[in-house]
């Protein structure tokens, strides 16, 4: 067993003001902050072995983005090149970081997120120092659900409404186990990390903020007395979301996400009396790469998509709105349109190269390690990588190393539901699969 080191540093990231918003499908210039967002770094050395995890306060990375943060580390010849484990909480109220539906991040704000980025990981290194590590988990039930519905007419879809009589039941499950890992110094907590399975997206309009995460690294900050550092790493939630469709009321606007993010911190500070030391702390660092091939349209998608297309070629959107989820399980007739265009591209124009992305394990002795998915996995590929892990503690980060878009498994493609609905940047129905296969193997 070696000693552990640990330092910590964070950077300001907050956009300026009318830079545009992602995470819907078209820019949202902003108009302001409710709050700030942040990169957080997180350094770890045992003997000659170290590691880092960062967490940006945005809805994603892209692969080739950090691949050049790891060239640059290494042309200075950091230790920590090959060695960092990437990673976005998911905010739907953050800049663009990558091309969504045709529009890209402002060149200017993606050089300074790289070096700061590279700045909080260097400061973070030169404040290494003396550690000890404890781990719990826990569980919240009422705060997640899954979003994809069976509908009585034995389709799928997503985010049907609330109290829609036509929903018979979800198409699958919810992770409710909540992963907590705590750094301390000198007897006191130094760093708070969450491994929590939901959408980080319940504020909508158009105003920066880090979504229920941000609030409840506040709310823990303020119970505690002192602001402790709380870094949440998103697990697989790419069919779980906050609406419950069993009640009536709004669920979208900063009070939801102060609502949740408060909530989430009851359930955390309740539960850090349970924290256990774990001795064995000697650090390992796997990597691999792997192809994430596009999706592929079969005869029969493309004629259904050209049919669609045809029917509803005139049909344009309304002026001074943005186009929702709700547009979407209605069908609206634009939204048709949309959707087959996006469909038919995977035929007539498809992406002819070959996506090659990484995935990262670090573990902490024989109990504690991350993994990283590259995309919004559904929570199924959770369930199966932690069923076979060997470590009782697999922290799973979402949205981490890259972002390849929405990864089922196979039996979640062809019956409806947005997230598995066919476009050119569509990972392929087998992508999950690979995924699980790949991440058990860096951690067995």
């Amino acid at each position: 067993m070696s000693n552990l080191e640990f330092g910590y540093a964070q950077n300001d990231i907050t956009p300026v003001y009318g830079m545009p918003l992602c995470g819907y499908f078209n820019p949202r210039p902003n108009k302001g902050a409710f709050d700030r967002l942040a990169v957080k770094a997180a350094v770890f050395r045992t003997g000659s072995e170290v590691a880092a995890i960062v967490s940006c306060d945005l809805c994603l990375l892209d692969g080739k983005f950090l691949r050049e943060l790891d060239e640059k580390l290494a042309a200075v010849n950091s230790p920590l090149a090959g060695k960092v484990l990437y990673c976005a909480t998911h905010t739907h109220t953050g800049p663009y970081t990558g091309v969504i539906f045709d529009v890209g991040p402002d060149p200017a704000y993606m050089a300074e997120l790289a070096d700061k980025i590279i700045a909080s990981l260097n400061s973070a290194f030169a404040a290494l120092a003396p550690a000890e590590l404890f781990t719990t988990e826990t569980e919240c039930t009422t705060l997640a659900f899954n979003r994809r519905y069976i509908m009585k007419n034995g389709k799928t879809l997503t985010n049907p409404g609330k109290l829609n009589p036509d929903i018979d039941h979800p198409e699958g499950g919810v992770d409710h186990k909540i992963l907590l890992m705590e750094i301390r110094q000198h007897d006191r907590p130094a760093l708070l990390i969450t491994n929590i399975s939901n959408h980080t997206d319940t504020i909508g309009g158009d105003f920066v903020s880090a979504d229920w995460p941000g609030k409840m690294e506040k709310e823990i900050q303020h119970t505690l007395g002192y602001d402790l550092p709380v870094m949440t790493i998103i697990a697989p939630q790419g069919n779980i979301n906050h609406f419950n469709v069993k009640t009536p009321g709004s669920q979208t606007g900063y009070e939801e996400a102060c609502r949740i993010g408060k909530a989430y911190a009851a359930v955390i500070l309740s539960s850090m009396y349970q924290f256990k030391k774990q001795s064995d702390t000697d650090i390992c660092v796997k990597t691999r790469e792997f192809f994430a091939p596009y999706l592929q349209l079969t005869d029969e998608e493309y004629a259904e998509a050209k049919a669609t297309f045809e029917a509803n070629k005139d049909a344009v959107m309304e002026t001074d709105r943005d186009l929702t989820s709700e547009d979407i399980a209605k069908g609206v007739p634009f939204v048709k349109k949309m959707f087959a265009e996006m469909a038919i591209g995977c035929r007539e124009n498809p992406i002819t190269g070959k996506r090659v992305e990484r995935q990262i394990m670090i573990s902490f002795g024989k109990d504690l390690a991350f993994v990283s998915l590259p995309a919004e996995p559904f929570v199924e590929l959770g369930f199966a990588i932690r069923e076979k892990s060997r470590f009782p503690m697999t922290f799973l980060a979402a949205l981490g190393m890259g972002e390849v878009g929405y990864v089922g498994l196979k039996q979640h493609y062809g019956n409806g539901g947005y997230e598995t609905s066919p476009s050119r940047t569509l990972a392929d129905r087998t992508v999950g699969d690979e995924m699980i296969r790949g991440a058990l193997e860096l951690l067995n």
